[in-house]
């Protein structure tokens, strides 16, 4: 028993060797897996650490250009609403921007010790630029704009657009017509007129040979038996005959003067036949001429026009007025315009009278006709005797043929005398109409004088210097925006002079760009915005010309025109200049004036078709509605001289300024690149030479930030080798670049 007790003792130490092997076994597992632990926890912790470095140098970023920023124009903003950089360094407000980011307690732990390697800021925008400057723009002006046009123009027009529509289609239709009425009543009275020609030709050449020569022929021919007979009666009692002289002069007679009634009347034959083709050919350019009358007719009709006016109508406007016209004065437009159909003339109206032409030349070649039988009887009459009776029927029958002719076309001339009348009843107003038109043109002259002389005051050359400027600046606009000067005004609009077009074209023009302002209209109220923003831009931030100042004009008849001159600094029409663009100090205000004119001569011809309308012919109508208009238009521009604004129309009493006047054609003529740099050009000469072009809207901030390594650098290397990191590891610190852009809006 000791012995196995003491085996068994003998056998622990082995045991206790085997344990202590297996121990050192763990100890070395525990240190490998502790160290793999620290370096994967310190990894994490530089990774974090990167991961929080890379958030705050954004946000460092962001806080600096955001800090640069804040350093904008004052004058610009103050002025024109704009923001653009200005005042103190940017590249150093950024910097203190971000230095305030790696700021912390002093003596204290610091997480992230970042601090700024470089920084930088570059500008990426500049208000030169037309889509950087019409964002502001619209920005500016998105809540004031559309309320304010809305209630102090839009509103006021709207009552009129279904009087306007009606009134212009009118004048559209009744312009067109005036102007083929015209040129075909001149082609039917050319006509007529080749018709009297040919009668009297006729009645001249053959009227005396009728009444004379045939007739003596015959009344002669007993005389003519009776010599042949006593010189017979001679010769049978050997006795020489006493009438040879007389036979002979009867003969001779008698024979020349049938042949000349034969020539003449084929020779008037042929005269018919050569005045009936340019007759004919007259007659069918009238013809066209009506056709096209009737077609301007009915196009209006199926067509209409005025999709504006229609638009406008449809508005559901806030603050618009109830006006005074009635159902019953809207009916009056639309019925001038539907009378206009009674001066058109049927077609079967043109193939009578193409057949009455015929008629001519037939009633005298039947004439003609008659001739050679009588010549024939006349021959054979003088060979003989006994042949009274014969040679009587002949002249009859000749007569006969010729009175048909006469009586149509000479004496009375019916057929030509009733052509006459119809035409002086179809032209019974012409006079009147003629007279309304002579008194517009001379309305119209007064104008076109007025406006001459604005464009010759004195002393312009004094504000030479400003325009000069600005057309400098605003060629070098288009030039950094690579766009070209759009055209300026058209001439018509501007009330710019023409000599060849009249009063009724003019008025007509004037009716067609008020299409065109309700159509603008409508476009910036259903949602085309852009336009209407800048435009009313324009109002709010410029000066417009006093329309006071159009009473000292030289076309006032004052002695001096000092004020009017001095009033034409740039100064004091920069909306006008931005809205013409004319180097010309006049030029811009006189445009302005002559299309404030062309706008009163819309509305007031619409009210003179109203106050017209008893005058029975459309034409009459419109050539005193012109008249009318022509003479209100001229008193409302003495009102707007004495007060600067005039009643919109008698229908919508309400009151429009000059400058309200002046928003609607900036609507009118649109927007273009041209206009733009206009914009800019006006502000940079006012700002005192500052060049927007270097004004920056957006700056671009770059900041290289690193922060220290705690763990492993050599490790964070290998990261930003292969992408996983962005940044780069200098020596044992982390270093990485952000770049953050931020403009104005």
């Amino acid at each position: 028993m000791q012995r196995l007790h003491d085996k068994g003792r003998h056998d622990a130490p082995n045991q206790s060797f085997f344990w202590r092997s297996s121990d050192g076994a763990v100890s070395i597992y525990l240190i490998v897996s502790t160290a793999a632990m620290l370096l994967f926890t310190a990894l994490l912790i530089d990774l974090a650490r990167i991961a929080a470095f890379e958030q705050q140098s954004r946000l460092a970023a962001q806080s600096g250009i955001r800090s640069a920023l804040s350093a904008y124009d004052g004058a610009l903003y103050e002025q024109y609403g704009l923001f653009g950089t200005g005042g103190s360094d940017r590249g150093e407000l950024f910097a203190q921007a971000v230095s305030h980011n790696w700021t912390s307690d002093e003596g204290g732990f610091k997480l992230l010790d970042g601090k700024t390697e470089a920084s930088h800021v570059d500008s990426y925008e500049v208000l030169g630029l037309h889509q950087v400057f019409n964002r502001q723009v619209l920005e500016e002006m998105k809540y004031k704009a559309p309320i304010d046009f809305t209630l102090e123009v839009a509103s006021k027009f709207a009552p009129m657009a279904s009087a306007m529509k009606e009134a212009a289609m009118s004048v559209e239709l009744l312009e067109q017509l005036r102007q083929l009425y015209d040129e075909r009543e001149k082609r039917l009275q050319e006509v007529i007129t080749i018709q009297k020609e040919a009668a009297a030709s006729v009645k001249k050449a053959i009227g005396s040979r009728m009444t004379g020569s045939a007739r003596d022929i015959v009344s002669l021919y007993g005389s003519y038996e009776q010599w042949i007979s006593e010189d017979t009666i001679r010769s049978m009692k050997k006795l020489p005959p006493l009438r040879t002289d007389a036979i002979n002069f009867y003969r001779n007679y008698a024979s020349n003067e049938a042949d000349s009634i034969v020539a003449v009347l084929d020779e008037a034959a042929i005269l018919h036949r050569e005045s009936g083709r340019k007759a004919m050919i007259l007659l069918q350019e009238a013809k066209g001429l009506n056709s096209a009358m009737e077609d301007a007719v009915k196009r209006m009709s199926e067509e209409g026009t005025g999709d504006g006016y229609d638009r406008m109508n449809q508005q559901k406007l806030t603050g618009a007025r109830s006006g005074s016209l009635q159902a019953g004065e809207l009916s009056t437009l639309r019925e001038s315009r539907e009378a206009a159909e009674g001066i058109v003339l049927d077609q079967a109206w043109f193939e009578a009278y193409e057949e009455e032409l015929r008629h001519q030349t037939v009633d005298i070649q039947q004439a003609a006709a008659k001739a050679a039988p009588f010549r024939q009887v006349v021959l054979a009459s003088i060979g003989g005797i006994g042949m009274s009776e014969l040679l009587q029927e002949s002249l009859q029958q000749l007569e006969g043929a010729y009175g048909i002719y006469g009586d149509r076309y000479i004496q009375p001339g019916t057929v030509i005398l009733s052509r006459q009348k119809e035409m002086e009843s179809r032209q019974s107003s012409d006079q009147e109409r003629k007279s309304n038109e002579a008194a517009a043109e001379s309305k119209w002259l007064q104008v076109k004088q007025q406006l001459q002389s604005m464009t010759s005051a004195p002393n312009q050359e004094d504000h030479q210097e400003a325009f000069r400027e600005v057309k400098e600046r605003m060629e070098a606009n288009l030039k950094l925006n690579e766009a070209a000067a759009s055209p300026l005004i058209d001439d018509d609009l501007a009330g710019g002079e023409d000599a060849d077009v009249d009063a009724g074209e003019k008025t007509r023009g004037s009716m067609t760009s008020m299409g065109k302002i309700f159509s603008g209209m409508a476009d910036v109220l259903e949602g085309i915005r852009d336009p209407l923003y800048v435009n009313e831009y324009i109002v709010h931030r410029f000066h417009s010309f006093d329309p006071k100042l159009f009473s000292s004009s030289p076309a006032s008849g004052q002695s001096t025109a000092e004020a009017f001159s001095s009033g034409l600094a740039l100064e004091n029409q920069e909306v006008e200049y931005i809205l013409y663009g004319f180097n010309e100090p006049a030029a811009n205000v006189a445009a302005a004036y002559g299309e404030v004119f062309a706008a009163r001569l819309a509305i007031r011809t619409m009210e003179g078709i109203i106050a017209c309308k008893g005058l029975g012919h459309p034409l009459l109508i419109l050539s005193a509605a012109v008249l009318y208009g022509l003479e209100k238009s001229l008193a409302d521009m003495i009102t707007i001289a004495q007060e600067g604004k005039v009643e919109l129309s008698k229908y919508t009493p309400v009151e429009f300024s000059y400058l309200d006047y002046l928003r609607v054609f900036l609507l009118l003529h649109g927007s273009s690149e041209a206009k733009t740099a206009r914009i800019i050009a006006v502000i940079e000469r006012n700002l005192g030479g500052v060049s927007l072009s270097s004004v920056s809207t957006g700056l671009t901030g770059e900041l290289t930030s690193s922060v220290k390594l705690w763990f492993l650098p050599g490790l964070m290397k290998s990261f930003t080798g292969t992408g996983i990191l962005n940044g780069k590891v200098k020596g044992n610190r982390y270093e990485a670049t952000h770049t953050i852009g931020w403009s104005y809006g």
